[in-house]
Parts: structure tokens; sequence; C-alpha cells
């Protein structure tokens, strides 16, 4: 029973409890993915289904690895499967159960309103921010729920992710050179993305619209058209047809 209410493993070297951080990431990046796609499903196809279906697979995510155990939730089996042939990097359990209690409480505020079926803007809000912490774990390997919790704890046991929880200087590094680097990249971003408006999507843009109105023009006419040469047709059936029981039949033949 003690080894399925667990949180966290007992590794020979490490006298306290510690979660592989290679399978978090792992789960957090693939939990991004699908909470991407799902967010554009509701702007692209205009549905919250799989947006719902994402969240709800969330709470059950974080509740499992709070209340149970780690190593039965899904995301994290998935992630673990994708790092298997991976040295372990492990870290203090403590900081990582800290922050994803910080994610079950997220997935709470997701379950009051999907139950009330309520759309608001504090729900896109909580979305979005689970989208970001699940992305800066992946991307960058920053726990900022690790990060808190190192504001609450003067000392713990053992490492945090990243080493944010460490109070050891870290080595400076030129700085200035790597936000020149930045810089130079978004003057070329931006002049790029003016040449690319300027000189080659503008008449692009400009067709398309052209082109759709000519398309609902050229339709105009032909209803238009259409509608007249059926008011100037003669329908009259002719008594021949009438009495051969043909009379359906001669009006669809001239379009009556």
């Amino acid at each position: 029973m003690n080894l399925l209410f667990n949180f966290g493993e007992k590794i020979q070297g490490y006298d306290y409890k510690v979660i592989n951080e290679r399978e978090a990431r792992a789960s957090a990046g693939i939990m991004f993915l699908f909470g991407i796609i799902s967010l554009f499903t509701v702007f692209g196809i205009q549905t919250l289904f799989w947006a719902e279906l994402f969240s709800i697979t969330f709470i059950l995510e974080f509740t499992i690895r709070i209340t149970l155990n780690p190593k039965y939730a899904p995301y994290m089996v998935m992630g673990s499967l994708f790092v298997s042939n991976q040295e372990p990097e492990w870290v203090e359990a403590k900081p990582k159960q800290f922050a994803w209690i910080l994610g079950m409480m997220l997935g709470i505020v997701m379950t009051y309103f999907i139950v009330f079926d309520i759309v608001s803007p504090i729900r896109m809000l909580t979305c979005v921010l689970c989208l970001i912490l699940l992305f800066t774990e992946s991307a960058f390997g920053i726990c900022l729920g690790c990060i808190v919790y190192r504001k609450f704890n003067v000392k713990l046991e053992g490492n945090c992710p990243g080493g944010v929880c460490d109070n050891t200087p870290r080595a400076e590094y030129n700085k200035v050179g790597k936000w020149a680097i930045i810089g130079a990249f978004l003057i070329v971003l931006f002049v790029t993305y003016s040449g690319l408006d300027k000189y080659k999507y503008i008449n692009h843009d400009i067709n398309i619209k052209q082109h759709a109105s000519q398309k609902v023009l050229t339709k105009k006419i032909s209803v238009k058209d259409e509608t007249e040469t059926k008011e100037n047709k003669d329908c009259t059936v002719p008594q021949w047809a009438i009495d051969m029981g043909h009379k359906d039949m001669w009006k669809k033949h001239h379009g009556c």
C-alpha cells in the first residue's frame, strides 16, 4: 500500500525522495503539444470539445500524481517511454510535489468551468497559464512552481530542477553579447516581415480580395439572369402534354 500511495522514489545515494526530471519534462512536453492542438481547434473549427477533453486528462493527470503516485499518471508513463534510454536526472521530490499541487489547483478551476459550462476570459487565461507552465518546463527546464517553493524554504535537502534552489553563485557570462545577438535577430525579422508584406503578399492579398469580390458579383449576376430568364419564359403547358400526363415532366424539361 505504501508503494502505491507514494510520492517520489528512494534511490541509493540519496537521503531524500527524488523524481526523474527527464520524465517530468517529457510529460510536460507531451501535455503542451496536446494542449496547444486542442486550443487551435477552439479557434479553427469553433468547438470546445477537444479543449475540454484535454482539460479532463490534465485534471486526471495531476490528481493521480498528487493523491496516488506519479508512476501511474498517464502522461508521466508516456514521458518515461520516450526517455527510457536516457540517464535519469534525479531531483528532490518536494519542490515538484508543490509545483504539481499548483497544477492540480488549476485543474480544479478548469473542472468548475467544464461542469457549469462557463465560457469566460478567466477560463481562457487559466488554459493559457497551464500551457505556459508546461512550455517553460519542457522547453527550458524551468519549474516555476519549484521557484515559488524555494521562496518558502530557506534550506532543502537536495536539488531542484535546473539548480534553482541552489544558493551557490552562478558563473558570470557575457549577457551583453547574447542580447546583441537577439537584437540583431529581431532586426532581421522586422526587415524580412516588411519585405514580405510590401513586395510579395500585398499584391497577393489584393488579388485574393478581388477574386473573392468577382466571384460574389458573378454569382449575383448569374442568379439575376436565371431569375429573369425564368420570368420571361412562357411556361404555359401545352394541352398535349397535359393529355399525356407529362405536365410536370414538360415543366422540368423547359426549366419552369
